[in-house]
């Protein structure tokens, strides 16, 4: 009976020492399982932030898009190119500003004589925009070439 006693009392040791142990791989499993949480969290996060401002950046360059086409549409705008121009139908919040443009080559139109009293010319203008989201800060400038044909003594 000694021998049988001693065996119960050793079970009962040995389950009472396990079960510590099933408490602390628990508590280190859900230690392990939070950190994963939390940082799958701020990889989402992050994602969608850098999503956000790539939005922002392409919708900045849409509105300077905006504004170099509302330039190459005005002939104003190169027979005066220190004018300031007002781009139109710009979302709330977005400012745009469009530098003096700039007469970077003129050669004499094909097919017209030089000798002519109003002999046109072909002119290249450097345009560009600058747009500016105030909420998220993004800015984006686009630079255009454009080629006009102007009366000679246009660019100067």
């Amino acid at each position: 009976m000694n021998a049988k006693t001693n065996r119960h009392a050793h079970a009962a040791s040995s389950a009472h020492s396990q079960q510590g142990s099933v408490l602390f791989v628990s508590l280190i499993l859900l230690v392990a399982m939070t950190m994963i949480a939390v940082a799958s969290a701020r990889v989402s996060t992050t994602q969608l932030r850098l999503v956000g401002n790539a939005q922002s950046v392409q919708r900045v360059e849409a509105v300077a898009q905006i504004g170099v086409e509302e330039v190459v549409g005005r002939i104003d705008a190169f027979n005066n190119p220190t004018q300031p121009i007002t781009v139109g139908n710009v979302p709330a919040g977005i400012n745009v500003s469009v530098s003096d443009r700039r007469c970077l080559n003129s050669v004499p139109a094909a097919g017209f004589s030089a000798v002519m009293q109003m002999s046109p010319v072909d002119t290249l203008w450097a345009v560009d925009v600058e747009a500016t989201d105030d909420f998220t800060g993004a800015t984006a400038t686009v630079s255009q070439g454009i080629r006009v044909r102007m009366l000679a003594g246009s660019c100067a």
